[in-house]
């Protein structure tokens, strides 16, 4: 407050007045300052109302209690609270049983509906009394517990610390309306208001940057090895391409995988036996042999499986000089391996004639062939198509047998343009694929289990899969490579896998 001091010695009647103002003013100041300081008494250090200001904003009955003001030190902010001779109330987040409370009618109708079936909602009001409620008050919000039964419903109206409402499906939800005294009874199972949400940790991924790749002698990123392992020649579906390990890389924080042609035709392709040992005990080998490696023979077997003798992972029947196109893939097998879990990628595809991306899951069982090892196709893109699909076995358990239950979704080059999220969520009773978070494809597991195939279901038990990611060309989906200009990517930004750790309270 300041005064300004006159330069006459006698002080006039404006300056007594002037002086008689501003010490009223200064009283209403410590007024406002002391009513202030005992609001602030009744806030916590989290924000929410004590117990005298809670009280009295919703008019709760009782007296407040009396007692020596006390200093409570808050461990958030360091503010100093102080209340009327108790403890600071906190609030309980679990009743005695365990269970999460809900706060009100209101709330548990909401929860109900969202069962969105006909049946009955039920709200006990008094499940436990709060650290904040007084003695006398028998109805404070935030100690319910909220239940569900469906189907046909009766009131057991001598539960009188419960309230039902009736729940009436339609337009794919639910209405629950008109709230009264009692319990809901009936033949149904009585079940938590809430369906609850999954709760999900994240324990595997790759962003195919400069952290995760590593250089080769040439200086090029390349997929880390410790998570990924490069195919390597010729291996399934009479595809054209041949894979080597030059076709992938890390580029610009992707994973780029390119198909190229190499050759304008098929003809004049040959397979050339490299850097094998055909002395005993091994399988003897030449030139003539490995032909039947090479299109359009496309043997996958024996001989075309050896394993040049330097460790490098390349056939001994090598055909990448004269093949007509390459291509890259990578696979987790034996490094990552995947059970029930929650998996995600985005990527760009390019679904031109002759063109396949796909990534996919496959069952890694000791002796057990495919299909009855089981497969799951998350992302399967070409000729202007997405499709998912999960593979199984039938009773002969043969690979020309092999059921397959998908479904399929229509594209357009525009759409290709840029880059889409890929998500398959799988537990112990189905599996889900969704794009763009837009569900897809369905499918109940017990479609595997023995009694429909006589095998043990590949899917369920949380049994381990592993991850492949590849463009292939041709082959019996890809179409007519001839009519598309190459070279062809397949683009993927992460992978991310995330395991079930529980669920929000029902």
């Amino acid at each position: 407050l300041l005064v300004c001091q006159h330069s006459y010695a006698s002080p006039s009647e404006d300056f007594i007045q002037y002086l008689s103002m501003a010490a009223a003013r200064a009283a209403l100041l410590l007024l406002l300052l002391q009513a202030a300081l005992a609001f602030d008494s009744s806030i916590h250090a989290d924000g929410h109302i004590g117990i005298d200001a809670h009280k009295s904003h919703h008019g709760h009955r009782g007296q407040r209690h009396k007692g020596k003001h006390k200093e409570h030190r808050s461990k958030q902010g360091q503010a100093t609270i102080r209340n009327h001779g108790v403890a600071p109330p906190t609030f309980h987040a679990l009743r005695p049983d365990g269970k999460e409370v809900v706060i009100n009618e209101w709330a548990c109708a909401l929860m109900c509906e969202s069962h969105a079936e006909d049946g009955c909602c039920s709200f006990k009001h008094n499940g436990h009394l709060q650290a904040d409620d007084i003695p006398t008050n028998d109805h404070e919000e935030g100690t319910g517990l909220c239940e569900f039964r469906t189907g046909p419903i009766s009131n057991d109206t001598s539960e009188g610390s419960w309230s039902v409402a009736r729940c009436q499906a339609g337009f794919g939800s639910s209405k629950c309306w008109g709230w009264q005294t009692g319990r809901c009874t009936g033949p149904g199972t009585a079940e938590p208001g809430s369906i609850g949400l999954s709760k999900w940790e994240m324990v595997w991924e790759d962003h195919f940057d400069r952290y995760s790749c590593v250089a080769d002698k040439h200086d090029v990123l390349r997929p880390n090895p410790n998570f990924w392992t490069h195919e390597i020649g010729y291996k399934r579906g009479r595809e054209l391409q041949w894979y080597q390990p030059q076709n992938v890389k890390c580029e610009d924080g992707s994973l780029v995988i390119t198909a190229k042609r190499e050759n304008a035709s098929t003809t004049g392709q040959k397979c050339t036996l490299k850097n094998y040992d055909s002395s005993s005990p091994h399988v003897p080998l030449n030139d003539d042999m490995c032909q039947q490696c090479a299109p359009p023979n496309f043997q996958y077997f024996s001989p075309c499986d050896f394993l040049q003798k330097d460790n490098s992972g390349w056939p001994a029947c090598d055909c990448s000089e004269t093949a007509q196109y390459t291509s890259g893939s990578i696979m987790t097998r034996g490094k990552v391996e995947f059970g029930y879990g929650l998996f995600e990628i985005r990527a760009k595809i390019d679904t031109r004639p002759g063109a396949w991306s796909s990534w996919w899951a496959v069952g890694d069982f000791d002796m057990v062939p495919w299909p009855r090892n089981g497969e799951i196709d998350i992302l399967d893109a070409f000729q202007r198509m997405l499709k998912a699909s999960v593979v199984h076995a039938d009773a002969t358990g043969m690979a020309s047998g092999a059921i397959q239950h998908a479904s399929a979704r229509a594209i357009d080059p525009e759409w290709e343009q840029y880059y889409h999220t890929w998500q398959l969520e799988w537990d112990k009773e189905y599996v889900v694929v969704r794009v763009d978070g837009e569900e897809t494809f369905r499918l109940e597991l017990s479609v595997a289990d023995p009694v429909r195939t006589t095998w043990p279901n590949p899917f369920t038990n949380d049994k381990q899969f592993f991850l492949i990611l590849n463009l292939a060309v041709g082959g019996h989906s890809g179409g007519d490579a001839n009519e598309t200009n190459f070279p062809v990517e397949f683009k993927v930004d992460y992978i991310r896998y995330w395991k079930k750790k529980g669920a929000t309270y029902r």
